[in-house]
């Protein structure tokens, strides 16, 4: 469904088209009608014109007609719409549009970390880690190629922190059919799908500015085709400081860079193309805050200095610098191959082979109570590289298409830790720790094989059985006594992996069906169902291998979904519109939820099963040529079957942190003075209640965030400059969270690990950014 808030020019209609071309000059008319083609409803490869000869698999699956037909539950985000996350949002900012999408971060820019959740199900690590059932059950890819670490199961969304890169987001509810899952899909996948190559030269640079020093720049150059040959260079730097200031004026300062480039080359009988893409986003995590003041919890942990808390040093403060400070960076590069080759009339064949690299670091000091503690210092740096190759063919047949086909991947993870103080009586340093570290190593091989047959006994109705065989192989062996050999002699206990190396392996198959039935052009009916199964995620201080056996069976999810998709291109009355709504039912069994302290220290873990079903309901339509209105809603409940830790069953509570309910609406206007096209926008989002999780207990607490709404607005222009070499220029101004709302989008109650005195069982914050202002302006060439 199309999300149309903030986009600078959306599809029009003929009528549109006719009456735009009447008031603007010639020039002007053609810019639009190119910025129109990167709308939703006509992405093309590149965002820049195009055929569909050039467009890429993962760019057809934007188009609103494969949405339309297709047996799954999806959500697209287009290209411009994305701008609705602000000049200097990124990934997890414009994910948030969607329906059944929660985001949850402690920054408002694309540099920090988020946990994102579809349907309630989790991925990432948005700075808090209890209440999590396991935050890698979504997959990520971008232009296809899965960015996921195979062993923690976990993307941050730091690696995708430039959203002018990209010309769309397809969000998929559930496993998916098998041709295009990965190895985590338990709850969905999020596609991010570039910038392409495209036939036609051209390009643009953009600049933003706003507040808390907020600068972005952003460009794209488009070749054109020579020889057969396209290529395309994209991408983007930005930095910010957090609207959470510490008293001593330390301003939390983030930053992020992305580069894109890819080169297609045009065959007789089909296309190759090699991309590479590198990203880092870095910047500081602000402490929690305490909803309420506590009795010694201050700024600096002792008595001398002022309450912390929201109250008392402000809604938006944080602990100085001097005494408690975390700086987090993750970055991701990929290189990667593709090839469709159309063999015959009946045959095609693809494959896609890529390496990827993912490198985290993470400084932490924490001196609050001024105790100088052991673990004074805290330097993380784990790393992964993964590399694969995907291959599968497409057999066209009278009546049906059957794809069939398989990928193997291996990767290599590393979970470098150290905790130290080099003060004495310590004398600890990072290749030192006198503090506990650890330093082990997961070899993941993973292998699938799949086949799907899409049946069209009609014209107007596809019925897509489908099967996966998997099988998944994890070697651990212990590394801390050969990489930190003075530690291990001097602190033997402090080593974190206490097991042997161990070698698991696991299969299973995963069955699946999908149905798409249209009785009427603007109608389909929709369904689907389907078994995944997934490794459960290691790594961190403990857990699985390194402090509990690696005896465990797959986790799983049981997954459906009923609805129906309307699409009306032109109408008396509806222009464009495009309707999904569905209801969800997904089982997660075998769940394995590992618990830590603030230090990540490793408490035990807990097992679960639980379910999470809801409705999702996204709409849009051009109600006049020049006016459209969206609204997106979802409705959800998720609660434990099962959920046991130490010894102590909650069966029955509420998942923690899944809103009841997402709402968001909004519309458009657009109208030509004075030579300039202009879009006036509004939109309002709205998070439902969510209970907290309790620290103390390891379990879901019957207290709840409270729920809260944001009202946004926009003005753009576009102004035509009848020049050769810059044809339009984009302006506009974005004010998000208009009203100045004070809200937290994250509580939970503490067992008091975090800030000590008499914290346990008092509730923590993150809060969420106040009214931001950012201005931009984009040249086309």
């Amino acid at each position: 469904m199309q999300h149309p808030a903030n986009r600078p020019a959306f599809k029009r209609t003929v009528l549109a088209q006719t009456l735009l071309a009447t008031l603007l000059s010639a020039p002007f008319a053609a810019a639009q009608a190119q910025s129109a083609a990167t709308d939703l409803g006509t992405v093309q490869a590149g965002g820049q014109g195009g055929t569909a000869k050039t467009q890429s698999m993962e760019s057809k699956k934007l188009q609103p007609e494969h949405v339309f037909k297709s047996g799954q539950s999806t959500k697209v985000l287009g290209k411009t719409e994305l701008q609705a996350a602000g000049p200097v949002g990124g990934s997890a900012q414009a994910l948030s549009l969607a329906p059944g999408v929660g985001v949850t971060g402690y920054g408002a820019t694309g540099s920090t970390k988020n946990s994102i959740s579809v349907n309630g199900l989790k991925q990432g690590w948005g700075g808090f880690s209890n209440g999590q059932i396991d935050n890698g059950a979504l997959s990520v890819t971008f232009d296809g190629v899965p960015m996921v670490n195979p062993s923690t199961g976990l993307w941050e969304s730091p690696q995708v922190p430039q959203l002018s890169l990209l010309q769309g987001i397809g969000i998929t509810y559930g496993p998916g059919d098998p041709e295009d899952r990965w190895y985590n899909n338990i709850g969905g996948q999020i596609a991010f799908v570039p910038l392409q190559p495209t036939p036609q030269a051209g390009g643009s640079i953009g600049l933003s500015v706003g507040s808390y020093g907020a600068r972005n720049l952003s460009y794209s150059l488009n070749t054109g085709a020579h020889d057969g040959w396209s290529t395309i260079i994209a991408g983007g730097t930005g930095s910010s400081n957090s609207y959470r200031t510490s008293v001593d004026g330390f301003d939390n300062r983030s930053q992020n860079y992305a580069f894109f480039l890819k080169t297609r080359k045009q065959l007789d009988q089909g296309d190759m193309s090699f991309g590479f893409y590198q990203a880092r986003g870095t910047g500081y995590r602000p402490v929690m805050i305490p909803v309420q003041p506590i009795a010694g919890v201050t700024l600096d942990g002792t008595a001398n200095t002022p309450l912390y808390s929201q109250p008392t040093s402000g809604f938006y403060s944080s602990i100085p610098a001097n005494v408690w400070y975390k700086i987090d960076t993750n970055k991701t590069r990929l290189i990667y191959g593709k090839f469709n080759i159309q063999a015959d009339s009946n045959l095609a064949i693809h494959n896609l082979i890529w390496y990827r690299l993912g490198e985290r670091v993470h400084d932490h000091y924490n001196n609050y109570g001024m105790g100088n503690p052991g673990n004074l210092f805290e330097h993380n740096n784990p790393s992964t590289s993964t590399y694969g190759d995907k291959l599968w063919g497409d057999i066209s047949l009278p009546y049906n298409v059957i794809s069939v086909g398989g990928f193997f991947l291996k990767s290599h993870y590393n979970s470098r830790n150290a905790f130290y103080n080099p003060n004495p009586p310590y004398f600890g340093s990072q290749t030192v720790p006198n503090a506990h570290y650890r330093s082990d190593y997961w070899d993941q091989t993973d292998l699938a094989v799949f086949a799907q047959d899409k049946i069209s006994p009609l014209s107007n109705l596809d019925i897509t059985p489908g099967i996966r065989f998997i099988n998944d192989q994890t070697n651990y062996y212990p590394g801390a006594q050969a990489d930190f050999p003075q530690a291990y002699a001097l602190y033997p206990n402090n080593n974190q992996g206490t097991l042997p190396a161990a070698n698991v392996s696991h299969h299973d198959t995963e069955p699946s069906i999908s149905a798409n039935y249209r009785p009427l052009d603007w109608l389909a009916l929709f369904g689907n169902y389907a078994v995944a199964y997934k490794e459960p995620q290691v790594g961190g201080g403990g857990g699985l291998y390194q402090s509990t056996p690696p005896i465990y069976n797959l986790e799983k999810s049981q997954d459906y979904n009923v609805g129906f998709k309307i699409h009306v291109k032109n109408s008396a009355y509806l222009h464009n519109f495009l309707l999904s709504a569905s209801y969800y039912h997904l089982h997660f069994s075998n769940q394995y939820i590992p618990l830590f302290d603030s230090n990540g220290n490793y408490l035990g873990d807990a097992n679960g099963d639980s379910v999470y079903k809801g409705v999702n309901i996204s709409a849009s339509d051009d109600v006049l040529y020049n006016l459209n209105v969206f609204a997106n809603l979802n409705i959800e409940k998720a609660d434990f079957n099962n959920y046991v830790t130490g010894g102590v069953s909650y069966n029955g509570l509420p998942v923690a942190n899944v809103p009841n309910r997402t709402f968001n609406i909004g519309a458009t206007y657009q109208y030509y003075q004075s030579g300039v096209l202009w879009e006036p926008k509004v939109w309002y989002q709205y998070v439902g209640a969510q209970n907290m999780f309790d620290n103390g207990l390891g379990a879901t607490s019957n207290q709840k965030i409270p729920g809260y709404g944001l009202l946004n607005l926009g003005l753009d222009g576009v102004v035509p400059t009848h020049q050769s070499m810059v044809h339009t220029v984009h302006f506009s101004i974005d004010v998000l969270n208009a009203t100045n709302k004070q809200y937290n989008p994250f509580e939970f109650v503490t067992g008091g690990g975090w800030l000590g005195g008499a914290s346990k069982g008092q509730v923590l914050a993150l809060p969420g950014a106040p009214r931001t202002l950012y201005a931009s302006v984009t040249a086309d060439f």
